[in-house]
Formats: C-alpha cells, sequence, structure tokens
C-alpha cells in the first residue's frame, strides 16, 4: 500500500475512533442518568435500579408484606430486583444500539449484542476486522 494509502485510511480510523469515543459518551450520559422500577406481581413492593443495574430503592406499599413469611419476602424481593437489572439492562442495550446506530459496523454490533460484554466483544471484532483489511494480503 503507498503511503498516501496509508495515511488516508489512518485518517479515516481516527474519525471512526472519534465517533465511537462520542457514542460511548453518550452512552455513558444516558446510563448514568436512568433508571428502572419494577412492581412485582401482588403489588407489596417495587425495586428501582440505576442504569448499571444497581440497586437503588425499595419501596414497600402497604404493609401486606408484613404477612409473608420472611424466606418468602427476601425471594420476592430478590425476584423483583431481578427483573428490575434484566428490564435495566434490555433498556441500555436499545439506547446503546439507538445512539449508535449512525456508525457504520458498529449498529450491528449494538443491536446484535444482548449484554455489554458481547457489545464490547462485537466491537473489538470489528476493529480487528479492519486491523485485518490492513495487514491482509491487499496490503502486502
Amino acid at each position: 500500500m503507498s503511503m498516501l494509502g496509508d495515511e488516508e485510511l489512518l485518517a479515516e480510523m481516527r474519525a471512526a475512533l472519534k465517533d465511537i469515543d462520542e457514542a460511548a459518551e453518550r452512552v455513558r450520559r444516558r446510563v448514568a442518568r436512568a433508571q428502572t422500577t419494577v412492581e412485582d406481581k401482588k403489588k407489596l413492593l417495587s425495586v428501582t435500579v440505576g442504569g448499571h443495574g444497581e440497586l437503588t430503592r425499595i419501596t414497600f406499599n402497604g404493609d401486606a408484606y408484613r404477612r409473608l413469611a420472611p424466606a418468602e419476602l427476601a425471594d420476592l424481593i430478590v425476584t423483583t430486583a431481578r427483573t428490575a437489572r434484566e428490564k435495566a439492562q434490555r433498556k441500555t442495550m436499545a439506547s446503546t444500539a439507538e445512539l449508535t446506530r449512525h456508525l457504520t459496523g458498529l449498529d450491528d454490533a449494538a443491536q446484535s449484542a444482548g449484554s455489554i460484554e458481547e457489545l464490547v466483544e462485537g466491537i473489538a471484532s470489528m476493529v480487528s476486522g479492519g486491523a485485518d483489511r490492513r495487514t491482509g494480503p491487499a496490503a502486502s
């Protein structure tokens, strides 16, 4: 590849990295502000989690929860918190896909990812695919 081709590729890669950094910052801000609240089926309590799934509040609706056995109440809290965390994760992934929609290739990784870990793996694959283009047979 000619020197000019290398410079053009480097400029493209820098522009793509800048776009990814900006999208990542938008996602971080949105996640930091996010809250998800889930109420149990019997409406005895609700659990609120932050954008990262951290438990931020448990609210008891009335005093009917007092009639539950301790183990039953504990299970209700854990189950409701798990549901809230899963819902928060789905919201985070959806907002990531929305915020990265305009980034070529990254949108596919964001749309197909079911978790932040899968998103990172998709981005890593995308980036390594770009490196393969540069170091592949055409670059020789």
